[in-house]
């Protein structure tokens, strides 16, 4: 078989089928464009055989900015596998014709992220150089490769790495100075240890975890309405990393810390992990659940708390499964239904908590002690109750019937509305004809209701007007005028004319000055009654008018005879009350013991004292969590902890729901069981979930988390796709290290400081990063580690020591996040003006950790630097170099106020230009400065100015580079 046919076989074939086939296939393919034959691919002319670089598939699969056209919605080729299809065309593109692909099996396990924990044997290896478990691993790689490791970096390229990557900021000079000087022997250990404790480590690292649980302070979406309170899960994740708080601890807290942690404030404000990503305010508060809108916004809300949890903690794309079962991995639809079933009940809202775990047990025993009190008065009224006997019993129900009835009739028709005027002044009139004359005893003017521009009640009626009846012979007669003076509006009462058996056919109303509206006047009027006695006889009357606004059902003239009116029958339904309630009071005294008011009395006072008490505790702290209690906000509504019925949905449709889904998990084995009792409560739901999680035996959990740390320390993980792995992913290039540093972490306390010293420490770790050209046409993305991969520090390392060596660092930590842009608050969203912030305000020069992240305008600044994308689970940030960067560095009003204060600082520090050209490369590169270069800048800052040279220097590589 000839080397390109095996090529292709072993591993173009390979790469085909896992990362393109399911959408490439011969059923109905993507773009028409199929890889399941050589016939079929070569039709689409997509490959020049022989020639890579002309074939438009090396251009659709190569990333540009980090991103790839293909695979789509999927992470880009690892470099390796892009290296294996150029060399495949570029041999010709051989593809034999008995070779038809297939997708990948998910009918099984057999996949080596699914395969149990076991603790490899530690590879036996001789050379002095593998002193650590870590590197003999790594060298075993490397003797089996051909390659052989790098010598170390120097002491000032190893201190100035390990401190950006533990603690993210730049070390002083002194720092530097005497690490280099230092000659302990166990100096770089107790350098590890010092920037382990350090604050700084927790800010550092809580990033790195932050980007992948898509934290940001607003909701995205439409309105990217504000999360004021979304900073303390922030700070937990910080607090959490600096404690060292074991791993499985810290996962059940941000599933169920709530139940399994009672009391514990960590165990609420790490419910802010499911809380994190983004909320479709619009889908919640503005549409009802039970509408098609609000339906997918619930949908795609659980899928987001799904697949953050699956793909943070177990490193698997379960999303993938919403519409169809997975085609690449074990996992079902009916399985990826079963974990929203587990979020079911859960909603994103504030939720209070106490900080002092005694105060939080306080409270509870308070809040259960009043419960407790209500029970006790509730079986006494019972049993008063049940002594009034039948009397009780009528006159309670009677009272119940009116009170269904006090309040206002909340009808359509609103009433007469005259047509619109531009002066107050305008004379309108409305008319009531009988069809017989009658001896009227009173005439009620009833006033409307209705909230055009919140006017409510006494919406439209007449400022000034008069009353006047005609009798059978048209004789006019006036019985109110009200033309002198403005008359105040009655709002809810009616305005009632006594008229002592005058004879009337007709009233008429006119209104000499109206009522304002917005910008213009109206005459409304919700019913014109014509009283005998106590009967209304007008109603169902002809009305005529001067002129009407005819806007069935709500506003026409035949309305204000309709006997419909906003207060109708309250006045009568209040005094009906007041006798029945006064009925009751008697027939309760009497029934009433002298023990059963005493137990009352008893209860009243204990409940008076327990209140007192809790008013009198510390105020409760607030986090945007995971909530299933929570004040109401329009069509958003707390489930109270019941959870919602879900459904397994055909292609994902919520118009199409299929089989009650069963709340569970994925199973990791073929004969795993994985669902839960579907009788579980929400709570003991997600104590399933956690406790699945944080299994010992959990072959995907502690894999996953090794892999993202050793990741952050190297720059790519020992599986290069952090978030997924499965066949879609990358396969593990030192699997059996991999296994080796899960089962470390799992049975040695679970400890990331630990672990943390164990990579450091290792001489894998300490390499130089110098290349080797022969070591590199065999591993040119050195994926076997033979050297230190050189990388860039992040956005926020960039501007925390742009603030560190200027001098303006604000150390402090925790708290609302800060502002780095000017904040406008409209109805419908706020305005996050970046362009009009001053960045040499105070407030601003804390840690980047702590800014406020707004989803929907990122900011620019840090966006330029390749910052984390907060709408989507970020586990390996774009590095790029482009020459916006260098503009962004050099010019943008951020780096003009820190030149201006790195100057300030080093006027402070040195007397003369030399010394401070000498303190400011120091300062920013950690080294000494040589002659000509001291030379070089002196001349530079003369002819420019110490500002513009410390612009200058903000866009060095070797600030910008760790090494």
């Amino acid at each position: 078989m000839s080397k390109p046919v095996s090529h292709f076989r072993d591993r173009v074939a390979t790469i085909f089928s896992q990362r393109c086939l399911s959408c490439h296939g011969n059923e109905s393919p993507e773009g028409d464009f199929s890889l399941q034959d050589a016939s079929s691919f070569f039709a689409g002319g997509h490959v020049e055989c022989g020639d890579a670089d002309a074939s438009h598939l090396m251009d659709l699969i190569t990333p540009k900015d980090g991103h790839a056209e293909m695979p789509q919605d999927a992470d880009p080729l690892d470099p390796s596998d892009l290296n294996a299809i150029r060399q495949w065309i570029d041999d010709g593109a051989i593809w034999p014709a008995d070779v038809v692909l297939q997708e990948a099996s998910v009918s099984d396990f057999d996949w080596w992220s699914y395969q149990p924990l076991v603790r490899p044997e530690v590879p036996v290896i001789s050379d002095p150089w593998a002193s650590s478990p870590i590197d003999r691993f790594i060298l075993k790689k490397l003797n089996e490769e051909g390659l052989s490791p790098s010598p170390p970096a120097d002491r000032r390229t190893l201190i100035r790495r390990l401190t950006f990557d533990l603690i993210g900021l730049p070390p002083t000079p002194h720092e530097v100075a005497d690490f280099v000087a230092d000659p302990d022997p166990l100096a770089y250990e107790k350098l590890v240890d010092r920037l382990l404790e350090s604050k700084h480590y927790g800010e550092r690292w809580a990033r790195h975890w932050l980007d992948v649980v898509k934290y940001a302070d607003s909701n995205g979406y439409d309105k990217d309405k504000l999360r004021p309170n979304a900073w303390p899960y922030r700070d937990y994740v910080i607090r959490s990393l600096n404690e060292d708080k074991p791993y499985g601890r810290f996962v059940q807290e941000q599933i169920a810390g709530d139940v399994l942690f009672p009391g514990e404030p960590d165990g609420i404000v790490g419910l802010g992990f499911i809380a994190a990503g983004p909320w479709d305010f619009i889908g919640h508060v503005e549409v009802s659940e039970s509408k098609q809108d609000g339906k997918v916004a619930r949908n795609l809300d659980r899928d987001d708390m799904v697949s953050g949890a699956l793909n943070t903690f177990c490193s698997v794309t379960v999303q993938c499964a919403r519409c169809h079962n997975h085609k690449f991995d074990p996992i079902t639809q009916q399985q990826y239904y079963g974990l929203q079933a587990v979020f079911a009940a859960l909603d994103r809202a504030d939720r209070r908590f106490d900080i002092d775990p005694n105060i939080a047990d306080e409270r509870k025993i308070l809040n259960e002690r009043l419960t407790d009190l209500k029970t006790q008065r509730s079986e006494l009224e019972k049993r008063i109750e049940q002594a009034g006997g039948a009397e009780l019993t009528c006159v309670n129900q009677q009272i119940a019937g009116l009170r269904s009835n006090s309040k206002a009739v909340a009808y359509p028709e609103h009433g007469y509305h005259s047509e619109l005027a531009s002066s107050p002044d305008s004379e309108k009139w409305v008319e009531v004809q009988l069809d017989a004359q009658v001896s009227a005893s009173r005439i009620v003017l009833r006033p409307c209701n209705d909230n055009f521009n919140n006017i409510g009640a006494g919406f439209g009626f007449p400022v000034r007007f008069k009353v006047e009846t005609a009798n059978d012979a048209g004789v006019w007669t006036t019985i109110a005028d009200k033309t002198n003076a403005d008359f105040p509006n009655p709002r809810h009462d009616g305005v009632e004319f006594a008229l002592s058996g005058q004879h009337v056919r007709r009233v008429r109303v006119t209104a000499t000055r109206l009522a304002e509206r917005k910008a213009d006047y109206i005459f409304a009027l919700a019913e014109l009654q014509i009283l005998v006695g106590d009967e209304h006889v007008g109603v169902g009357a002809k009305v005529v008018a001067k002129d009407s606004i005819e806007a069935p059902v709500r506003w026409q003239r035949q309305n204000l005879t309709d006997n419909k009116w906003p207060e109708k029958n309250e006045a009568e339904t209040t005094r009906s009350l007041a006798e029945a309630e006064r009925r009751r009071d008697e027939v309760l005294r009497a029934v009433t013991t002298p023990e059963m008011s005493q137990q009352r009395k008893d209860i009243d006072t204990e409940e008076t004292l327990v209140r007192q008490r809790l008013d009198e505790l510390p105020p409760q702290q607030i986090v945007y969590a995971a909530a299933t209690d929570f004040a109401p906000q329009g069509n958003f509504k707390p489930t109270g902890g019941v959870p919602r019925e879900v459904f397994v949905l055909h292609r994902g449709e919520v118009s199409l729901p299929g089989e009650r889904a069963v709340p569970g998990v994925i199973p990791l084995a073929d004969l795993d069981r994985w669902q839960f009792d579907s009788e579980l409560d929400e709570s003991q739901r997600r104590v399933q979930l956690a406790e699945w999680l944080t299994d010992r035996q959990h072959p995907l959990v502690w894999r996953s988390i090794v892999n993202r740390i050793w990741q952050y320390h190297f720059g790519e993980g020992i599986v290069a796709t952090p978030n997924d792995f499965g066949r879609m992913g990358a396969e593990p290039t030192h699997p059996k290290l991999l296994d080796w540093l899960a089962v470390e972490f799992r049975d040695e306390g679970q400890s990331w400081k630990r672990l943390h010293r164990l990579i450091v420490t290792s001489n894998t770790y300490k390499q130089s990063s110098a290349t080797h050209p022969e070591h590199s046409a065999i591993d040119g993305g050195n994926r076997f580690l033979w050297r230190a991969n050189r990388r860039r520090l992040s956005a926020e390392e960039i501007r925390d020591s742009v603030l560190s060596v200027s001098g303006t660092l604000d150390r402090r930590m925790g708290g609302p996040g800060f502002y780095l842009f000017e904040l406008e608050k409209t109805a419908h969203s706020p305005h996050f003006q970046y362009h009009k912030f001053d960045p040499a305000d105070r407030e601003s020069h804390r840690r980047s950790v702590y800014r406020f992240i707004a989803r929907s305008q990122p900011n620019p600044f840090l966006t330029t630097l390749d910052c984390a994308d907060s709408s989507q689970s970020t586990p390996r940030r774009n590095e790029t170099l482009t020459s916006l960067q260098a503009l962004s560095l050099m010019n943008n009003k951020f780096s003009l106020a820190m030149a201006e204060e790195f100057a300030k600082r080093l006027d402070a520090e040195r007397p003369d230009l030399t010394a401070k050209v000498e303190l400011a490369v120091e300062l920013l590169l950690q080294r000494k400065p040589s002659d000509s270069e001291v030379s070089e800048l002196v001349d530079y800052a003369q002819e420019h100015g110490l500002e513009n040279m410390c612009r200058f220097l903000f866009n060095l590589s070797e600030f910008v580079f760790v090494d």
